[in-house]
């Protein structure tokens, strides 16, 4: 009989420790467990279920088209990520494709959150407060609705790792060629990766920082001059006027870290812009508190953060106006249904940054009043549990279906009795199509005549 050896506890390594020890394992856990948190917040349903430019756009021009589509503008510019996943999904069998495509932007999803992780090393040093961080790009409460899971909204996710790119300081070349890496893909999906531009003058005399930054800027420059020689159609809907661009800004962006999705309605209702103010106001406070104990590189990640946020909901919003986003003229009882927006995803992940930064900030100051470092401490706390009271699977916009899946035999069977038909046409969400060639719902090998 073997005894295993005493190990002293001095030399007995905790987990933190030991993940500590291999970095590697760390980012693998925390890849992983993210892209299955994107995976489990969508229902099943919508998993199975193409959502928009996904099944009409991307998937079924790589089924026709080929290779080519991959440079293929659309809406303006570049979505080379998006057409990269289905040049590859269509290379499954067709009755995986829907699910193929769900998996693969989770799975991007994951990896966004590891890159985030990385890049937020030197300004949130807590590594509680670094984890929620990475974790907002899968945890953010309304990304199900309709960024989580798909492929069409997948460059919002990229604009968020993108911000953290920009503001990174790589201590090793390698790693700095990696974020160069995603950058350049993250820049040929993402057109408003213009925005960040201004954050360029960061950190300028780094060299590690601009190997880190080098791809995003070449993707970008090739984005912009796609998006000239193919531009964007005008919306011709009337501009959105500030007061309701402000209270959207509330509810799509601040109200969420605070309100459930299925709760808002009835909130808007009862107090109208009382409740995003309140939340707002904490966010603020958090700010100051950022900005007066905070490092100069967490002062400007804060300014970044929120002046951010404020620009890419009105961006989005002013360049694609409807009626619907005309929040200020809406009764009580109509806020009841007010849309919500995939405009105040990133806003809302970005925002959601400040309190951690100033909680980070706060337990590392050992000086600090423990009053306000036990203040820090519970504003953490109430942070994580108001966004993981939201975890869950939600309804998203696929939560009705069609899926795709139910209808491949149906489709099959009419490919089977018609020998000239080239095409069927699937459905999908919004009452779009997808346009299947025949070859990929027949046999291989398979008779139309028989």
């Amino acid at each position: 009989m073997t005894i295993a050896p005493v190990v002293p506890r001095s030399r007995r390594l905790r987990l933190p420790e030991a993940l500590a020890r291999r970095p590697g394992l760390l980012l693998l856990l925390l890849g992983a467990s993210c892209a299955v948190i994107a995976w489990l917040r969508l229902p099943e349903i919508a998993r199975d279920t193409f959502w928009a430019e996904d099944g009409r756009t991307f998937v079924s021009a790589a089924a026709i088209g080929g290779p080519g589509v991959i440079v293929q503008p659309y809406a303006g510019y570049l979505h080379t990520v998006p057409r990269l996943v289905a040049a590859l999904v269509v290379l499954l069998p067709v009755g995986w494709w829907a699910l193929a495509t769900t998996a693969a932007a989770c799975a991007i999803a994951g990896g966004l959150a590891v890159v985030v992780f990385v890049c937020a090393r030197d300004l949130v040093p807590w590594l509680p407060a670094r984890v929620a961080v990475a974790a907002l790009t899968v945890l953010a409460p309304f990304a199900p609705r309709e960024v989580l899971g798909n492929l069409a909204n997948l460059h919002s996710l990229f604009l968020w790792a993108l911000f953290w790119i920009v503001l990174s300081r790589p201590r090793r070349l390698r790693t700095a060629v990696a974020l160069s890496i995603v950058g350049f893909f993250g820049a040929l999906t993402e057109i408003q990766a213009v925005f960040l531009t201004p954050l360029l003058l960061l950190h300028r005399r780094d060299r590690l920082v601009w190997a880190a930054r080098a791809g995003l800027v070449a993707g970008l420059l090739i984005q912009i001059a796609v998006t000239l020689g193919w531009p964007r159609a005008h919306n011709t809907n009337p501009g959105i006027d500030p007061l309701s661009l402000g209270y959207g800004f509330l509810i799509n962006a601040v109200m969420p870290l605070a309100v459930p999705q299925s709760q808002l309605g009835a909130v808007l209702a009862a107090s109208g812009p009382l409740a995003g103010l309140t939340v707002l106001a904490v966010l603020l406070a958090a700010a100051v508190y950022a900005g007066v104990r905070g490092s100069r590189a967490q002062r400007m990640l804060v300014v970044a953060a929120l002046s951010g946020a404020a620009l890419i909901f009105a961006a989005d919003v002013e360049t694609n106006p409807n009626g619907f986003y005309d929040y200020a003229a809406l009764a009580p009882g109509q806020l009841r249904d007010a849309w919500l927006t995939r405009y105040g995803v990133i806003p809302s992940m970005l925002l959601a940054v400040v309190p951690l930064v100033a909680v980070s900030i706060a337990l590392a100051r050992r000086r600090e009043h423990v009053a306000l470092r036990w203040t820090a401490a519970a504003v953490a706390a109430l942070s994580l549990v108001l966004v993981l009271a939201q975890a869950g699977p939600q309804w998203t916009r696929r939560s009705e279906g069609p899926a795709w899946t139910p209808q491949l035999a149906a489709a099959g069977e009419q490919c089977r009795r018609d020998d000239e038909l080239a095409f069927v046409n699937l459905h999908e969400t919004i009452g779009w199509k997808v346009t299947v060639p025949c070859r990929y719902l027949l046999p291989a090998g398979s008779d139309p005549d028989s």
